[in-house]
């Protein structure tokens, strides 16, 4: 295995914090999918290799200062190509990657690997039906669930030639290597009358609401939708996303639940029948199916704008940074972009990256919110010389202050007073809210995954909480939100 180790501060003369280039990674670089680990690390995996047809999964390690190191496993055999990753609750994380894909991102069979906080690798574990084709290049989404196991989903392909149908299916996980299990589940296809004919799962969340799972996905009548189903994957309902006649959401993403029963939606909007015309919607979305909220919050004229896979970063209800890419004709230049909006769907700035160094063929490929209220941009430039063409990945941190954000139709609230607000901190049984009245506390771990709600109470139990930083959003009666980070000890 080939480890490389690299400590590096990267200064720039853009707005920006900082950027890393992936061009020392080899001629080919792209980046997947991140996550926040429990020290307020980012952690991204993607593929480098040669070129695009010879590359081995790869994996990174970023702090919020720019300093980074990374490890390239090449020990595993034939083209591999990460789809997520999450972080257990022992430090380990768990990868999932899809091997051999052809041009269409098809795997023939998906690969689990475990590896421990330095990321060695602990366990591989291959996972194939015999007579079906597993793992999209969007289909692979992990999710830690509340009890610990591991929740994976990818489309199968049921059908002999490709292109014919795939149905959602599901594995869980316990979280020991030495007992690592799977247990491969056909979910049911809702709704007699709908088709299930190209799934892909883009996110899988926790149903606050109950024991289940809530799943956005490519899903009925090939469309994009939300399904739920219960803790052991059989289907309770579901409905295609459509907040209007004439407009509906083509790929979307969430980051956060508005209410234990309300998702706030991030995505692709498109008039039917104008495919140059898109733009970046942003709905509020209820589990019955009801939109209270919609709105087109970012388009160009002449310009289609896509959001990008992972493109919702929520820090609190003033600050959602939203990853896009956006082109003028099919096949032409395209440049990354990264919006600021509030929880009012109004756009608050954007930073368009047009600049020669990021490439004529640039996309963004997710957007990460991180501890300090800055986002981490991951976008791949392509370039094509000599007859040769390059991929290379970038990361990029910015700040709030880096979009230069038009005044905010949601009432903020300095940081300096926030802090004096919850304490103590650290806390090991409560954490009490102090100075306002609070109407209800959202308590998330440091991978951004909602573990608690209090309604209506200034003290937080956090006893059954294992020890980590947390982020508290309050809102008060008049629907002020404010952010504090706490410290769990034990």
């Amino acid at each position: 295995m080939m480890i490389c180790c690299l400590m590096v501060m990267v200064a720039t003369s853009y707005a920006q914090q900082w950027e890393i280039d992936c061009d020392d990674l080899g001629n080919y670089s792209y980046l997947r999918t991140s996550i926040i680990n429990d020290q307020g690390e980012a952690v991204i995996m993607g593929e480098c290799g040669s070129d695009d047809n010879h590359f081995f999964p790869m994996v990174m390690r970023v702090t919020e200062d720019g300093e980074y190191d990374y490890r390239v496993f090449d020990t595993i055999e034939g083209n591999v190509r990460p789809t997520h990753i999450v972080q257990l609750a022992n430090g380990t994380y768990f990868a999932s990657v899809i091997v051999q894909p052809d041009d269409y991102g098809v795997g023939e069979d998906v690969v689990f690997l475990l590896l421990d906080s330095d990321f060695n690798i602990l366990d591989v574990r291959n996972y194939e039906e015999p007579e079906m084709v597993l793992g999209f290049s969007k289909g692979g989404q992990l999710m830690l669930d509340d009890d610990g196991t591991v929740v994976f989903s990818c489309g199968y392909q049921y059908q002999e030639t490709y292109g014919q149908g795939t149905k959602p299916c599901f594995y869980r996980f316990d979280m020991n290597a030495d007992t690592l299990s799977c247990r491969f589940v056909t979910a049911e296809l809702p709704h007699p009358e709908a088709t299930m004919f190209g799934y892909e799962c883009y996110k899988l969340l926790q149903n606050p609401n109950n024991d289940g799972i809530v799943v956005i996905c490519a899903g009925l009548n090939n469309k994009n939708s939300l399904l739920m189903y219960d803790h052991d994957f059989n289907y309770e309902d579901g409905f295609i996303l459509s907040p209007a006649f004439r407009e509906s959401f083509v790929y979307s993403y969430s980051d956060h639940w508005l209410s234990d029963n309300r998702l706030l939606l991030m995505g692709d909007m498109k008039p039917n029948g104008e495919y140059t015309k898109w733009s970046i919607g942003m709905a509020e979305v209820g589990l019955d199916g009801t939109f209270d909220r919609w709105d087109r919050v970012y388009y160009k004229q002449d310009t289609a704008i896509q959001a990008s896979n992972y493109c919702m970063a929520y820090v609190n209800d003033s600050t959602i940074y939203g990853g896009a890419w956006f082109y003028i004709t099919a096949g032409g230049e395209s440049h990354s972009s990264v919006c600021l909006y509030d929880k009012d769907m109004e756009l608050l700035g954007r930073k368009e990256f047009v600049e020669p160094e990021y490439g004529d063929k640039s996309s963004c490929r997710f957007v990460l919110p991180m501890l300090d209220g800055g986002c981490l941009v991951g976008i791949s430039r392509y370039y094509l010389d000599s007859g040769s063409s390059y991929r290379y990945g970038k990361l990029i941190k910015m700040r709030r202050e880096d979009f230069n954000p038009i005044p905010c139709s949601v009432e903020e609230v300095p940081q300096e007073a926030v802090k004096a607000l919850a304490y103590p901190n650290p806390a090991k049984e409560k954490v009490t809210i102090d100075g306002i009245e609070v109407a209800e506390v959202q308590v998330y771990n440091a991978l951004g995954q909602l573990v608690k709600m209090v309604r209506n109470s200034n003290e937080i139990k956090i006893s059954d909480l294992t020890e980590g930083v947390y982020l508290l959003r309050i809102r008060n009666a008049k629907g002020v939100s404010q952010t504090e980070r706490i410290t769990v000890k034990r």
